[in-house]
């Protein structure tokens, strides 16, 4: 055991030290962009003084910030060359960006005229992608190769179903998606459990739960007209507004479900295996608490989620006087929507996992 131990932690800090090493190396790469140049910003020259304050009609405050520095261009033709850039940027960075010394930034030249794109900021992904791939070392251990693998396929055909989707031009976009989270969800338990009886529960209940929620929530849309509905305040640049929202549902629910489902499945056929005799009323009791214990915080989980990612827009809503009743209706309309839809789902996997446990593990005849 401790051997085990002792390797993981060797494993992950070789990762580490790997990982800081690539990070360095993209940090300071020039040959990764070739239709954008990679520029520094310079320590010297460089000066950041208020221009004036501002104040709207609602009585917030802000400023605008006049910043002037040169910077150094370290690929492309002009490499070398120096340039001196202005920006005009507010503290609050709503729509405008603040500068650095030391920034890597991508440039694009205009009629021989720089123009900043935006900050260099692939090394961050690296980073964030090796503290995550050392996180996973150190709690899966030998099975991280198999965890990457889902992962990779997992983007793989995320990636495919994007491209599809654009080529049918979101032409029965709902059919294209849902045969993608069939796969998807195949896939992926697959690679991690292996072909057997067990994987095929988890997927069969999984498909069950999901399902079932996303034609509740498409029956009550019918139902009600889609009311309430604001699509058209949605990031969504498509023909098909509702047909976007509904494969977007359909991915989110199918996470949460597939966590709850390959949690339910694998607790209860340790459960029949380790104890033969057990009972099918002891069985759906063993469910029913192991829902009850997941349930919870799962749903939990995805609301805070949604309410992070959507508490700037809502701040800004509520700080130009917009009445609580709007600034719902144009920012959490949608996003509730899901999270019902996915907590529906979770509710209906509890006994989805809980009877394809009992009727594919448990041989006993049924009373």
């Amino acid at each position: 055991m401790k051997k085990k131990i002792n390797l993981r932690i060797w494993a992950a800090l070789c990762v580490l030290i790997g990982g800081i090493i690539l990070t360095w190396i993209t940090y300071n790469s020039t040959s990764l962009y070739h239709h954008e140049d990679i520029a520094v910003i310079q320590k010297n020259n460089f000066s950041d003084t208020l221009s004036h304050n501002t104040k709207d009609i609602y009585q917030n405050h802000d400023q605008v910030r006049l910043q002037k520095f040169d910077i150094k261009v370290l690929s492309g033709k002009n490499s070398g060359k120096v340039y001196r850039l202005t920006n005009t940027y507010s503290p609050s960075q709503l729509l405008t960006q603040k500068y650095r010394p030391n920034d890597h930034l991508l440039i694009k030249f205009i009629r021989h005229r720089s123009t900043i794109s935006t900050i260099k900021r692939d090394w961050i992904l690296v980073a964030l992608g090796t503290l995550t791939l050392c996180s996973i070392i150190l709690i899966a251990g030998k099975h991280v190769w198999a965890l990457l693998v889902s992962m990779t396929i997992s983007w793989g055909i995320f990636f495919a179903l994007i491209s599809l989707d654009i080529q049918t031009h979101s032409f029965h976009n709902i059919l294209l998606y849902g045969a993608g989270t069939i796969i998807l969800s195949f896939l992926a338990l697959l690679i991690v459990q292996g072909f057997n009886k067990k994987m095929l529960v988890t997927w069969l209940s999984t498909l069950i739960g999901l399902f079932t929620s996303f034609f509740l929530c498409y029956l009550v849309m019918k139902l009600t007209g889609n009311s309430q509905m604001m699509y058209d305040n949605s990031d969504f640049s498509n023909q098909d507004l509702q047909g976007v929202f509904l494969a977007q549902t359909l991915l989110s629910v199918l996470g949460a479900v597939l966590d709850e489902s390959t949690d339910i499945v694998s607790s209860l056929s340790e459960l029949i295996i380790h104890n033969p005799t057990i009972t099918q009323k002891e069985i759906l009791k063993s469910g029913q608490a192991l829902g009850k214990e997941i349930m919870g915080p799962l749903i939990n989980v995805l609301l805070l989620i949604f309410i992070a990612s959507e508490l700037p827009l809502l701040i800004l809503y509520l700080r130009d006087n917009s009445n609580i009743v709007d600034s719902f209706n144009y920012s959490l309309t949608l996003g509730l929507t899901q999270t019902m839809v996915a907590a529906i789902g979770i509710v209906l996997t509890v006994a989805s996992a809980t009877g394809c446990s009992l009727l594919f593990f448990k041989k006993e005849d049924k009373k």
